[in-house]
């Protein structure tokens, strides 16, 4: 998760709970929080070359890069995209 972010959403509810608090308020309340990043990811492929593809993501996401004929079985939280022998795990 984005540092940045997750400390804005911290502080959001830090605020929150320092207001009821400075209130007096002795109620107690539940909220449900959903947070989403979405990612997006870059492959380069140089033409004819056999190097590993450069991947780069707009926020850093973990990618592992291995060659296709010794690559693991993906986690099901995984996204595999493959190219020209390699494949790129998201």
């Amino acid at each position: 998760m984005n540092k940045i972010a997750l400390g804005a959403l911290l502080l959001a509810v830090c605020g929150f709970a320092n207001q009821a608090i400075a209130a007096g308020n002795a109620a107690a309340t539940t909220m449900q929080v959903r947070f989403v990043i979405q990612e997006a990811c870059t492959v380069h492929v140089a033409d004819g070359s056999h190097a590993a593809p450069d991947v780069s993501c707009v926020h850093q996401a973990p990618v592992q890069v291995s060659a296709a004929a010794g690559a693991t079985q993906a986690a099901p939280s995984q996204t595999v995209a493959g190219t020209d022998g390699w494949q790129i795990y998201f």
